[in-house]
């Protein structure tokens, strides 16, 4: 065979090897083209918004509607936060584009309260004590806790709860109640929880996208 010159195979053989080949190249391109729309997916899926569990803002924030008005969209509050749980929506997000939320599925917030504190306009109003704050309620679903369905014995969202046995309280096998009144919806039992994808215990808020009722866009 000349040099430069691709093995080119004849018969049964070589009919074989160019449907492999063929095969080879409409797998790879289909893997290309799944990757492709997964990532256009993945920024459609805007990680802020929660579904029905409503848009988790910094401690100390505005009713949403006043918050979005006074809001800068300067990002100090993200540069102090010392859990660094704090995130910016994007700009296909609309008029949300550059405020602050939390997941606290990710990371919780510790409560420093330092983001009030450094508000150049009040969006986020600063706070003295966690008890001030009323980011949202923690919700358990009983059939996802093991301390609740019987299948295992834990506690890990009253050791790490930050008002523990006023927020959460623990039962027999270290079943955890969570009392409205003293939750902040810091997100720390979320993010701690043992139970994962979906998670045991939950944020809520009542925050929702501007314009829309009831739900906010699901993820």
């Amino acid at each position: 065979m000349e040099p430069g010159r691709k093995k080119y195979f004849t018969g049964r053989r070589g009919f074989l090897r160019r449907i492999r080949t063929q095969l080879l190249r409409a797998s790879l391109a289909g893997g290309a083209v799944y990757g492709f729309l997964n990532l256009r997916g993945s920024r459609s899926n805007v990680a802020g918004f929660r579904g029905r569990l409503g848009i988790l803002r910094p401690p100390g924030a505005l009713s949403e509607q006043d918050f979005l008005a006074g809001c800068l969209r300067c990002t100090r509050c993200g540069d102090c936060c010392e859990t660094q749980c704090i995130r910016f929506f994007g700009p296909e997000t609309g008029v949300l584009e550059g405020t602050p939320y939390i997941l606290p599925g990710q990371r919780g917030c510790n409560m420093c309260l330092k983001c009030g504190k450094t508000c150049p306009t009040g969006a986020i109003k600063p706070l003295e004590k966690i008890e001030d704050c009323d980011m949202g309620k923690a919700l358990v679903d009983q059939r996802l806790c093991v301390a609740l369905n019987g299948t295992g014995v834990c506690g890990a969202c009253h050791t790490v709860c930050l008002l523990r046995n006023k927020a959460i309280t623990l039962d027999i096998r270290n079943a955890p109640t969570v009392h409205p009144q003293h939750c902040t919806g810091c997100g720390m039992c979320q993010e701690i929880c043992i139970v994962q994808n979906p998670c045991a215990i939950v944020i809520s808020t009542l925050r929702t996208v501007p314009g829309r009722t009831g739900e906010a866009p699901a993820l």
